[in-house]
């Protein structure tokens, strides 16, 4: 099923500058001026994705990026025997895709597909390069952005080779909770747990039984997805 279409110009115009105004809050399009981000924007679509939908296939040409609105997608490949291992779960006001572009890969590494109803950008890689290449303060704050990022995830990498499924989980809820800057220490889990559990290279059974711990220690509650933080410090401390 091919996700339906928007195209930004044909949308309202207070839609298009409130998606302008969120798109600006991202380090790849904060650089911009305004010439160079309406000229962006008019190679861009806006889609438009139920639950399951694929926005690209591995080994598909890369010639876009994303960003999402809102809803989340899924970056996963299979293996040799059919199985998903899912990189990375992407929500709203985070881009995929973009590494493709900035590596000059000619096809996609991996797949994406949404978890649920999911809005979101097709940005022109063609278009971007073409505005990076003429913009060197765009180039230099990019840089910096990726040297962050790859610090981030070298401590990802590091957490899941060395550290055991409980201090997985518990770095996951805090990462979540820092994510969303939610001011009373609760927020929605973005996926299932399933999905969780295999971004975590754990078993779904497992963290379940690491939440349940952390319930009965009245460290956190749980209503469905909505996870609330009881006791910060010892969330941070638990083993």
């Amino acid at each position: 099923m091919i996700p339906s279409l928007v195209c930004p110009k044909d949308a309202p115009r207070v839609l298009h500058r409130v998606h302008h105004q969120i798109l600006r809050s991202h380090h790849l399009f904060e650089p911009l001026n305004e010439e160079q981000m309406d000229e962006l924007m008019a190679s861009s679509h806006l889609l438009n994705v139920d639950k399951g939908e694929p926005l690209f296939r591995q080994g598909e040409p890369a010639d876009a990026f994303y960003f999402v609105i809102a809803g989340a997608v899924k970056i996963y490949r299979l293996t040799p025997d059919g199985q998903e291992k899912v990189f990375e779960v992407i929500g709203e006001r985070q881009t995929f895709a973009e590494a493709m572009m900035l590596m000059d890969t000619p096809n996609y590494v991996a797949c994406a597909e949404a978890v649920c109803p999911t809005q979101l950008y097709r940005l022109s890689n063609a278009t971007y390069m073409r505005l990076l290449h003429s913009n060197s303060r765009l180039t230099f704050a990019l840089l910096g952005k990726l040297c962050v990022r790859l610090h981030q995830r070298v401590n990802e990498i590091e957490t899941l080779s060395l550290k055991n499924a409980t201090h997985r989980v518990v770095r996951y809820l805090l990462t979540q909770l820092v994510r969303l800057h939610s001011a009373d220490s609760s927020f929605e889990l973005p996926m299932a747990k399933q999905l969780i559990a295999g971004h975590l290279s754990i078993q779904p059974e497992t963290f379940s039984r690491i939440i349940r711990r952390l319930i009965d220690e009245k460290i956190i509650t749980q209503d469905g997805r909505l996870i609330a933080i009881l006791d910060r410090p010892r969330l941070e401390q638990f083993e």
